[in-house]
């Protein structure tokens, strides 16, 4: 789901960054350099089209530098540019903060850059942690990512999120160091939704230093990617599967994004059935997100209200639950917030999955193998 890369830093590419040029004059490329593989082939397929009808055929991205060590948020406005041959991220140099004058003098060939790309056709914000071989705090994941990136001639990989938290559980950096902030992209995606749980949860492993603007935004935006996506699986899935009982299907969220349900199912035996897609990247434990606007559809429509939980999503997959009828449970929910004082309006609440009656049953969702080649 996330486009997460681990790259090794070389000469060329620390050129960027004008305390390594000021003492190395004769590098050229003053420049991150992508390599196709990743950033073409992997994360955005149409980037050069993309590219080609801008001014330079450059994207302009918020870039947002952590690190080396245990060094904050440094946000700036870069580009990824396309030249005759590579794409990379550059810009003007990068000189360190006043704060801080001598951040980046550390960094040094074959050090690290965990780099996360946000956008859809073209990257629209770039979040890098620099991990230095020279720096104390780092010293365990700079040995770490080495082992991922083992030969001289390793330039660049993707990271799957599952490998970024093994290695951070490997290497156990300190509570506080930014790359732990990538750790757990539910909790941000339960931040994004406005948990004041888990806004807690992420100050409290934060001291001090909580969210920055740029990453709040780039949560906001993977939620609602994660909510589409979640809508598009399930779409492919009752498309595909047959699922159980359903003759056919309507996906409504897709032309009335206002709409208090995303599907609406076309039973066996005649009847209708209203769905909402419930999706997370993280376990189906997650927090079930419901709008009052949604409550009072299942309540009042007339029209058996259920949700399919998909959890754990991917780019192509995902697994599901169903709760179907959630009408019972919630009516005494709708009775009490109807019952606030004047003045005070509920617009939304989160629910723990096991307030609602999910069957037993879970069902893997895969984009058939012939979409997956169309995309």
């Amino acid at each position: 789901m996330r486009k997460l890369a681990l790259k090794k830093l070389k000469s060329s590419d620390l050129s960027l960054f004008k305390s390594y040029l000021t003492n190395h004059p004769q590098t050229k490329q003053k420049g991150f350099n992508l390599d196709l593989s990743v950033i073409e082939k992997v994360f955005f397929p149409s980037l050069r089209a993309s590219l080609e009808p801008l001014s330079k055929r450059a994207a302009h991205v918020d870039l947002t530098m952590y690190g080396p060590g245990m060094a904050g948020a440094h946000t700036l406005a870069r580009k990824v540019k396309r030249d005759a041959k590579n794409i990379r991220l550059n810009g003007e140099i990068i000189d360190s903060p006043v704060t801080d004058p001598d951040r980046y003098d550390i960094l040094a060939p074959g050090d690290f850059a965990v780099m996360e790309f946000v956008g859809a056709a073209l990257p629209t914000a770039v979040n890098v942690v620099l991990v230095a071989a020279g720096s104390p705090e780092d010293a365990t994941l700079h040995a770490k990512f080495a082992s991922l990136l083992p030969s001289p001639a390793d330039s660049m990989k993707v990271l799957p999120e599952s490998q970024l938290e093994d290695a951070i559980k490997d290497a156990a950096p300190s509570i506080s160091h930014p790359i732990r902030d990538w750790l757990d992209a539910a909790l941000l995606e339960e931040v994004a939704q406005g948990s004041s749980e888990a806004v807690e949860t992420l100050n409290k492993s934060r001291p001090g230093r909580g969210l920055s603007p740029s990453d709040l935004k780039a949560a906001k935006d993977s939620a609602e990617r994660t909510g589409r996506l979640g809508e598009e699986l399930l779409d492919q899935y009752l498309k595909s599967s047959g699922f159980s009982g359903v003759a056919s299907h309507e996906w409504v969220a897709q032309v009335n994004a206002v709409s208090p349900f995303d599907f609406s199912l076309k039973m066996d035996d005649g009847s209708e059935r209203h769905a909402d897609a419930k999706s997370t990247s993280g376990k189906f434990s997650t927090p079930i997100y419901l709008s009052v606007g949604e409550i009072k559809h299942a309540l009042s429509s007339g029209v058996p209200y259920d949700i399919f939980r998909l959890y754990e999503i991917t780019e192509s997959s995902a697994s599901l639950r169903v709760a179907r009828d959630i009408a019972p449970q919630v009516a005494p929910v709708y009775k009490a917030i109807s019952a606030m004082p004047p003045g005070v309006k509920v617009d939304s609440l989160s629910f723990d999955p096991s307030f609602f009656e999910f069957a037993p049953d879970v069902f893997e969702v895969e984009v058939p193998e012939e979409d997956e080649e169309g995309e």
